[in-house]
């Protein structure tokens, strides 16, 4: 093992299957092998349900780096913190670890519900494998980090979960290991908090290394030095932060199998009113009107929407609503913001363009409904094909969106 890295994974593999005969099988025969003093033997080669959680993760980190895990839900990310933690055994491959680690996966995990917080403070130490004198050592530390008072003598039952949160948060960033791994867990408490939280880790980089893994790019940025991208199990790229975003959205979020059901949900309830209205088209474009489905930050954008109304529509609105894949709402567009009122005339084709300049939208993908009323009552709300924003030019972005702005340095006297 190089002596300047703290953690060395080569070729590590976790295996899993959705059938109980296939793991007993596997079991079965590694047992056999075993009790004749053979070493299991390896095989590729998998039985019906069974699939790699995990398969060939190689990395190594030096003392003060930090490596960010993204991937949707279910690509090996909480897996691989699990086997580096010791609470799983690999299938295949090998760990070298120097030195003391911890855990932050799941902080509440072993409270006992019925006793006071000073005494899971011992609890949780010991079952961290620190010494009652360790404990002793950090107790007012802890206690005063997590800031509940009184309540530290009250049974953690009567916490919220968010005081309860905090306790266990403070435990753990209490110790002083030489790998942390931390499971999306930097949202805990309120602001002031939060930055008390991130200010221990920055000072705790100084000897330590980490291991995050988190949903929220703006956390991933920020905190790593290089981010692993997760597939299905598999290691599809390593390297800057930068980068590494890109890949996760270009050539994974693109690929979620549940998209068209949370696109559902975010979009529902869906409604047309057949007899008031008809051959309605709507569809992002450029400005000629020819359709889109992709766009570049800063770049404009248009909406072009038609449709044939059956009677005199007195009060005309079209709002576009837009989502973020997650369900953020982000913005509306709205006719009702112009001060122009247009003229709908019965049985003959309306047609309307919506122009967004210089679009705000960070890179991600976007979901949209467009809704035609008249006045109150709604004739149609349906949904507008997905649009997927990507960073052109730009590689810096904050929350959802990106106001233009500039900073000024000023002189005074």
């Amino acid at each position: 093992m190089n002596p300047n890295n703290i953690i060395e994974v080569n070729l590590v593999s976790k295996l899993y299957s959705r059938k109980q005969a296939s793991t007993r099988s596997r079991l079965f025969a590694t047992f056999a092998r075993s009790s004749m003093g053979l070493v299991p033997k390896q095989s590729n080669n998998l039985e019906s349900g069974e699939f790699w959680s995990l398969n060939d993760i190689s990395f190594s980190l030096k003392r003060g780096e930090a490596l960010g895990v993204i991937g949707h839900n279910g690509a090996g990310k909480t897996t691989l913190l699990r086997i580096l933690a010791n609470q799983l055994l690999p299938d295949k491959g090998e760990i070298r670890i120097l030195g003391k680690i911890d855990s932050m996966i799941d902080l509440t995990a072993g409270f006992q519900m019925n006793q006071s917080g000073s005494r899971n403070i011992y609890l949780r130490g010991a079952m961290l494998g620190r010494g009652r004198a360790e404990v002793m050592a950090s107790y007012e530390k802890v206690v005063d980090f997590a800031e509940l008072g009184d309540a530290i003598d009250a049974p953690v039952s009567t916490y919220s979960s968010g005081m309860l949160m905090r306790l266990a948060f403070s435990i753990m960033i209490m110790a002083r290991p030489d790998l942390l791994l931390i499971d999306e867990i930097l949202s805990v408490g309120d602001f002031a908090f939060r930055q008390k939280c991130l200010t221990r880790m920055r000072e705790m980089r100084e000897h330590a290394a980490f291991v995050l893994v988190s949903h929220s790019m703006h956390n991933i940025r920020i905190f790593s030095d290089k981010v692993m991208v997760l597939n299905k199990g598999k290691m599809i790229f390593i390297g800057e932060p930068e980068e590494a975003i890109k890949v996760y959205e270009s050539n994974v979020l693109k690929k979620q199998s549940n998209k068209s059901k949370s696109k559902s949900h975010i979009l529902d309830p869906q409604f047309h009113n057949k007899k008031l209205i008809e051959n309605i088209e709507h569809h992002w474009c450029n400005k000629d009107g020819k359709f889109i489905t992709d766009i570049n930050t800063d770049e404009t954008l248009y909406l072009e929407v038609s449709f044939v109304a059956k009677y005199k529509i007195k009060h005309l609105r079209i709002g576009v609503p837009v989502w973020t894949e997650a369900g953020e709402y982000v913005t509306g567009f709205s006719t009702e913001l112009h001060d122009e009122k247009f003229d709908v005339k019965p049985n003959e084709k309306f047609s309307i363009m919506l122009k967004v300049p210089n679009l705000n939208f960070n890179p991600g993908n976007y979901f949209a409904n467009c809704g035609v009323t008249d006045g109150l009552e709604f004739l149609y709300r349906g949904e507008i094909n997905e649009l997927k924003v990507s960073s052109g030019e730009k590689n810096s972005f904050w929350g959802v969106v990106s106001t233009p702005h500039t900073w000024q340095k000023m002189e005074r006297n």
